[in-house]
């Protein structure tokens, strides 16, 4: 019971920050470059990584709240998706932008703060704690790693037409391709090497 109760807590959460920031974006344009029709501002708000891992975990947590033995494909991809991605997110804002970005008032300070820091540390640790575990292997690591390659393809190709990039070591714009796509790789290595992480810790935790 206790199990379910945290995932539906972090699900909900999640959710209720990423709602939150959804309704400022559509009603506020908060930096003079961010696109000004309401529609398009969300679709940018949307292409961040940091939304879209956040929303993973929180889907996977909703998913174990209603069936804690779930073991469909499509869940393992979309758990590992959240797992990672939340690592990465808490990892990469916290060594490369947090020093560039300033929410500009205390109510997107606190949804900031939730999605790179307190959302990606309760999903690890409850992760950590109760699984479930023998759910990920190759073809699952394969799955998440398409999804990532789909989520780069996207990215540049309504970055080529917009020239808007959710961040700036991918800004083509202010970088030029080479660099762009140099950063786009150390997040694959990054992601893949989190993901790999994750199977030695699920393979060791479920001997136990």
């Amino acid at each position: 019971m206790l199990k379910r109760s945290v995932n539906l807590f972090i699900a909900l959460f999640a959710i209720s920050i990423i709602a939150f920031e959804t309704y400022i974006y559509w009603h506020t344009q908060l930096r003079p470059w961010q696109p000004s029709s309401s529609i398009q501002r969300l679709v940018y708000y949307y292409s961040f990584f940091t939304v879209l891992s956040n929303l993973m975990l929180a889907l996977s947590c909703f998913w174990l709240a209603i069936n804690p033995n779930c073991s469909r494909y499509s869940f393992k991809v979309i758990r590992l998706n959240g797992l990672v991605g939340v690592v990465i997110t808490a990892i990469v804002y916290n060594i490369i932008l947090r020093g560039i970005h300033t929410p500009p008032n205390i109510l997107l300070k606190i949804a900031n703060e939730s999605l790179h820091v307190v959302i990606p540390t309760l999903g690890i640790l409850t992760w950590f704690i109760w699984g479930p575990f023998r759910q990920i292997n190759i073809k699952v690591i394969t799955g998440s790693l398409l999804s990532l390659m789909g989520y780069g393809i996207y990215i540049f190709v309504r970055g080529y037409y917009t020239n808007l990039y959710p961040y700036p070591f991918i800004n083509v714009v202010k970088i030029g391709y080479a660099k762009a796509l140099l950063a786009t790789n150390n997040v694959f290595l990054l992601f893949l090497v989190v993901a790999f992480l994750c199977w030695a810790i699920d393979y060791l935790r479920s001997r136990k």
